[in-house]
């Protein structure tokens, strides 16, 4: 990041839905990486993002993990340093009543994740529950992750992320699991030390889609690598290089 290259995630070909797979009785019972439990939730009602108030300013959450690598379609890692040393005279103001509007994206993302989230268990028979929690990495103090859901008794997956995607981003969909959103799990699966998590996506109100992300831990110290990079960028107050995304 600082020299202003773009780290490389390795793209792994998915299916819809995940193929039912024999595992030996070892790889069903790897120990899970210990997550520590060290920020209390500030949601009073419903989160539905990792942009929980107190929180923001003070690491990095799963929806920032691809634009601190210079990897979200949406968002340059330079505009998330200046929300992350809150240089919001440089930002474009938000209006607050913007967030119960029914014109917006994230409106229709909170009233259709319960629903996204009741259908995954219905096709798959799994349970799901919902979590407030908020947890810390044990060796790296700035990542977080607000895990939303977990899978209940499932040996292969642990959590469950729901998307409900608009037609300004379904183009991103198209050959399968986003690497933005790949890399926003990979972070997930960090922090909680899970090994693996589905992504359930809502494409356009009609077509729902399963992908399974596992755990890599390759994949996991480069990005952590990456995210370390532009976490000092923060804490020295240096604004980060932007990545050439032709390179994407």
């Amino acid at each position: 990041m600082l020299d202003g290259t773009v780290p490389t995630f390795r793209k792994k070909s998915m299916n819809s839905t995940p193929r039912n797979t024999q595992r030996s009785p070892s790889a069903r019972l790897r120990p899970r990486v210990p997550a520590l439990r060290l920020v209390p939730s500030t949601c009073s009602q419903d989160p539905t993002s990792e942009r929980w108030s107190g929180a923001v300013e003070a690491g990095l959450g799963c929806l920032d993990a691809a634009a601190a690598v210079g990897r979200d379609p949406f968002k340059s890692a330079v505009r998330l340093w200046m929300e992350k040393t809150e240089r919001h005279d440089l930002l474009q103001p938000v209006d607050p009543s913007l967030a119960l509007s029914a014109d917006t994206a994230a409106y229709w993302r909170r009233l259709l994740e319960p629903i996204v989230a009741a259908h995954y268990a219905l096709r798959t028979g799994r349970q799901v529950k919902r979590t407030r929690d908020v947890l810390r990495h044990p060796q790296h103090p700035w990542m977080l992750a607000h895990p939303g859901r977990e899978v209940v008794g499932a040996p292969d997956v642990q959590l469950l992320e729901c998307r409900c995607v608009g037609m300004d981003a379904v183009a991103l969909w198209g050959a399968g699991l986003p690497d933005c959103v790949r890399i926003q799990m990979l972070h997930r699966l960090a922090v909680t030390g899970a090994q693996a998590i589905d992504v359930v996506a809502l494409i356009c109100g009609q077509d729902l889609r399963i992908h399974r992300v596992e755990r890599d831990e390759v994949e996991i110290s480069r990005l952590i690598d990456a995210e370390r990079e532009f976490w000092h960028c923060v804490q020295t107050d240096c604004a980060p290089l932007a990545g050439d995304r032709s390179e994407l």
